[in-house]
């Protein structure tokens, strides 16, 4: 997602190393999450996790693995431990950026797949007031109007 209009000149330090290449890491796992290839992208957002603890998109990257993973799991106990995951790592990104509105998308679908109708239809309302225009808006909003009381 960086074009070379954005690439930094000559990196002068390790640090500044590490701050230009933590979040091209951050997307790379993203691309893992994105392929299936669960195991390198939960390595990948492991070995950045003390880096980018304060980084939404870090969270809502951890978020969409978990909740994904429930939806792979063999168990209801798998089920419910990635899912307890997958709600932590959403609300935290929500607590570093409230306004970030794909992650009140995700948590609405994890709370549709948890039959929590109620906070699923808040959280989709959320996204649509966020992004209006979003290309999924008509979609959404069938399942808010789904979800209502």
């Amino acid at each position: 997602r960086v074009t070379s209009g954005e690439l930094p000149g000559p990196v002068r330090s390790s640090e500044e190393f590490e701050r230009v290449v933590r979040p091209a890491a951050r997307e790379n796992a993203y691309e893992e999450i994105r392929q299936g290839r669960f195991a390198a992208a939960r390595r990948q957002l492991d070995a950045l996790a003390v880096a980018l603890a304060d980084d939404p998109v870090w969270h809502l990257y951890y978020g969409d693995l978990h909740r994904l993973e429930a939806q792979r799991a063999a168990t209801a106990a798998e089920r419910a431990v990635e899912a307890t995951g997958a709600r932590a790592a959403y609300e935290r990104a929500l607590q570093l950026d409230p306004g970030r509105a794909e992650v009140h998308r995700q948590l609405g679908f994890l709370y549709y797949a948890s039959n929590d109708l109620a906070r699923a239809r808040e959280e989709l309302e959320r996204y649509l007031t966020l992004v209006p225009g979003a290309p999924d808006a008509a979609r959404i909003g069938e399942y808010v109007r789904e979800f209502a009381p």
